[in-house]
């Protein structure tokens, strides 16, 4: 009689088979842990039962003969199909209908089985190529390859066969019944029985719409649990690193500390004579923050799951935020649920990620385990450390673990972007989709909304209902220009700030002027009368102009921001304001002690690049920095924190850059000139202006600035579109509050931005299509979407000291040495000094330049600049960056 020993599954770390039940005994318990019991199907049948039934079959077709041969042989050719999904995909749907699973419930078993080695398809046309389409590869994967694996087993192990599937089907089914629907399949070429569920017509017809409300959300569910749990099973039995239920989950951060934090600078401040107004601030964003936190407590009691934050810039939302997110875990009762219960803090750019995590750390005295946070996004390095690491296993082993347990979001908070929150949601990867079984009864921040692309709208709305009704999480909206985005079902979100214009009303640090190049922007200001056309575009500000505007604020001793749209008009700003004011090049200077410290980046301190600025400037003379997102990552933190330390010291530095300084970067200048823009851009650059009262009165200049040379459009219609654009609607709105003076800061914040967003909410604004694809469960329509424009990139890697040009060549030595582990490593420690460079089709300048350029290694698109002078001149400057032509619009974006 043959034995489940003779089947194994996986291969264990000392080279023993892993005998087939004992893998799936271990994925049942494991899918136990992640699926709560009281979660649904579509029918309205246990969801934790049918996952654990997924559970039980999902490898099944690894009992046959052939799947072992390859198993234990890489070389060997087995005499038959040695997959295993199609089959057992089968059986699950069987199963669940022995079991008395009814409707689609027994469809959403067979995808989760079916696809849990790869992504989820397009439901409807699956099932049908899979069981009525009479050519094609999955037509052979399930009624030819399926069928000579039923009839090998029966003719093999028919015994082993039975003992699963009555433990399956809990003694409602048998082997031989399911064996003789196959062998009728075979007869009839075709499988009626799963097609039923959604296709119709006498030739059964793909019909999407016949799937029931909640389908698609159950196959999430399902199919995320069966691949975190096999995933972490299979690294288990190969490595033999435990990973128990306690590694499923981390402790969150503790509330207390951020009281402890505030306490600890209520004391340094009390021992420091403070300037009045900025212990006012001070005081007004405690009152804010333990405002909340009074009204986060009564969040958890209010029927609503969705909440917002609305509160100036400047007012502390980070802090305010962190506190009210903690606030509801710790009164909810997921707080101590094994299934859920962690903090996601999810942002629009990665530039600021890093920012919100290092102050998280210091707050919450994390270690460098991952434990308590981790911080996800494309550049980062995600790991979670198992709980009692072992010592006698491989380093590699571990690691392999603690980057499963990072990816799948096990820690007790996670920083992360929109995209790796909301493409995991709408249509993941197979990798991705580990992270969903954490979002249980989870508490996810959504930090500045607004800047979710507009034709997600609909599809964000549509999946925060599905993490609150589904996940049982808790969503919290925060940001100083609140949408109307989220629906929160027939009522309006909870709001965390009860009042929130008595804040805008007392934060009034700051006047909005508008340019007359700005005010030809709005309706009615130009000789046709109305919106905004060609007759606004022609009063665009030239950049000799604006260079002299910003010269004449040089003169007056005041620290300036100017923010652009592009990175060309940023780079022509930045040489008309060089050249009308003969500025200390900060850029330079910084370049300069780089070369002669000639060691790693870290190794020059932003203190030391101010105080050496300050000693080479001649008296009056003004600073410059330029910035945009062809300068490293690592030379912008820099930058940024040298211009921010000269601002904050009453030096007339001048600061030209792109949007990248918009959001969540903490600087505060006298004046914030900013390319016109939509409204939630135009508010979010006024907080870098005076931002903690530490000026008498800032003053945001709005302008429009003309095309750059060799450009048709100006940079304001070239990002932000012409005609029916959001420029349009910014100029409808500023003109609710413009009557020709200067306007005060909450009159725009306020006023302006709410008649901004009414205005956006009549356009019905969004792609109502993508809901449709998650309502018809098209999840390869869903995961062809992004949130980002995927344009074509190629990575270059700058180099700017001799630490840097020396992990360039060990790298080269690990790809000629073959080793991989040690290549992966080297090239993900280079992240801080890669730029992008989009290159399209027919960019024939571009294409030829990079041309010139090294290749990191062989059979790899990342390339090497040498950044030292005379070594790549005309590719890499210290002020402009990577000055590669440019030939497109979109390569001019930020």
């Amino acid at each position: 009689m043959a034995e489940f020993t003779d089947r194994p599954s996986h291969i264990g770390p000392n080279g023993e088979q892993i005998p087939l039940e004992k893998h799936l005994d271990d994925i049942r318990e494991r899918v136990g842990w992640l699926v709560p019991d009281d979660a649904e199907t579509p029918a309205g049948n246990s969801l934790a039962e049918l996952a654990g039934v997924v559970a039980q079959v999902h490898d099944f077709g690894k009992l046959t003969s052939w799947f072992r041969e390859h198993l234990l042989s890489d070389d060997a050719q087995p005499d038959g199909p040695k997959h295993h999904a199609p089959i057992s995909a089968l059986l699950a749907h069987y199963a669940l209908e022995a079991r008395g699973f009814d409707g689609a419930d027994p469809l959403v078993g067979f995808l989760a089985v079916a696809r849990h080695h790869g992504r989820l398809p397009d439901t409807a046309d699956y099932v049908h190529r899979a069981s009525v389409e009479q050519s094609g590869r999955v037509q052979t994967l399930y009624r030819s390859d399926a069928l000579e694996q039923a009839a090998h087993l029966n003719e093999t192990v028919p015994e082993l066969a039975e003992i699963l599937v009555d433990q399956a089907t809990n003694s409602g089914g048998d082997w031989e019944t399911f064996h003789e629907r196959l062998d009728e399949s075979d007869t009839a070429i075709e499988l009626p029985w799963v097609a039923e569920a959604v296709c119709s017509g006498r030739r059964l017809r793909p019909a999407p719409e016949k799937l029931p409300s909640g389908f698609y959300e159950s196959v999430l569910q399902v199919w995320s649990a069966l691949v975190f749990a096999d995933k972490a099973s299979a690294t288990y039995l190969s490595t033999g690193v435990e990973i128990g239920r306690e590694a499923y989950r981390s402790p969150i951060p503790e509330r207390r500390a951020i009281d402890n934090y505030i306490d600890e600078l209520q004391t340094a401040n009390a021992e420091t004579e403070l300037d009045p107004r900025t212990e006012q601030m001070n005081e007004r964003r405690e009152d804010a923050r333990q405002a909340v936190h009074t009204r986060a407590k009564e969040f958890v009691d209010d029927d609503r799951n969705v909440a917002t934050l609305t509160l100036p810039t400047g007012m502390g939302k980070t802090l305010t935020g962190l506190d009210a997110a903690l606030t509801v875990l710790e009164e909810s009762e997921m707080a101590s649920n094994p299934n859920g219960g962690r903090l996601v803090y999810a942002l629009p750019y990665t530039s600021i990620i890093d920012q919100v995590a290092e102050q998280s750390r210091e707050l919450f005295e994390t270690d460098d385990r991952g434990e308590r946070l981790t911080v996800d996004h494309h550049l980062a390095d995600t790991l979670v450390s198992p709980p009692g690491e072992p010592e006698s296993v491989a380093d590699d082993a571990v690691e392999n673990v603690a980057a499963l347990l990072g990816e799948s979001w096990r820690s007790g908070m996670v920083v992360t972007t929109f995209v790796q929150l909301f493409e995991s949601l709408a249509g993941p990867t197979n990798a991705r989709s580990m992270k969903l079984p954490s979002l249980y009864g989870s508490v996810i921040v959504l930090d500045e909304p607004q800047a979710l692309p507009l034709e997600w709208w609909p599809l964000v709305d549509r999946l925060v209902e599905l993490l609150t009704e589904e996940y049982g999480a808790s969503v919290i909206a925060m940001t100083a220009t609140q949408p109307e985005l989220l629906s929160a079902g027939d009522q309006e979100p909870f709001s965390l700030v009860a009042d929130p214009d008595p804040y805008y009303d007392e934060l009034d640090r700051l006047d909005f002027v508008l340019h007359p190049s700005a005010i030809a922007m709005l309706p009615g200001q130009n000789e046709t009368g109305g919106e905004m056309n060609d007759d606004a575009e022609s009063a665009a500000l030239p950049y000799d102009r604006a260079g002299e505007l910003v010269a004449n604020r040089a003169d007056d001793r005041k620290s300036v921001l100017a923010i652009c749209n592009t990175i060309d008009s940023a780079r022509e700003l930045a040489e008309s304001v060089d050249d009308r004011t003969a500025p200390l090049d900060i850029n330079e200077v910084y370049d300069e002690l780089l070369t002669a410290a000639d060691r790693s980046t870290k190794s020059i301190r932003s203190e030391r690049t101010l105080a050496d600025a300050v000693r080479r400037r001649r008296p009056g003379q003004p600073l410059l920095v330029h910035l945009t997102t062809r300068h490293r990552p690592c030379d912008r933190r820099h930058l940024i924190d040298v211009a921010s330390d000269l601002a904050e010291a009453g030096e007339p530095v001048l600061f030209v850059s792109t949007q990248l300084v918009e959001a969540g970067v903490d600087v505060s200048f006298d004046e914030v000139i900013r390319d016109f823009a939509p409204m939630d851009s135009l508010v979010q650059a006024a907080g870098r202006c005076n931002r903690s009262y530490d000026r008498n009165r800032g003053r945001v200049t709005v302008w429009q600035l003309a095309p750059p040379p060799n450009r048709e459009t100006t940079p304001a219609s070239a990002v932000y579109g012409r005609g029916e654009s959001l420029t349009k609607l910014t100029g409808q709105a500023l003109a609710t509050v413009y009557d020709g003076d200067p306007m005060p800061e909450p009159d725009v914040t306020r006023n302006a931005v709410e008649h901004y967003f009414d205005l956006l909410d009549r356009r019905d604004i969004g792609a109502d299509e993508y809901v449709e694809y998650l309502e018809r469960a098209e999840a390869e329509q869903l995961g062809r979407l992004s949130l980002i424009d995927e344009r074509p990139a190629v990575d270059v890697i700058v180099t700017r000291t001799a630490d840097e040009r020396e992990t360039v060549e060990e790298i080269r030595r690990a790809f000629g040495e073959y080793r991989w582990d040690d290549l992966d490593d080297l090239v993900e420690s280079t992240a801080d000094w890669q730029v992008s460079v989009p290159v399209y089709p027919g960019d024939d300048d571009t294409m030829e330049k990079l041309a010139a350029c090294e290749p990191l290694f062989p059979d790899t698109d990342r390339l090497v600049l040498d950044g030292r002078p005379g070594r790549h001149d005309g590719y890499f400057d210290a002020t402009d960056g990577v000055v590669i032509p440019d030939t497109s619009v979109e390569a001019r974006l930020l």
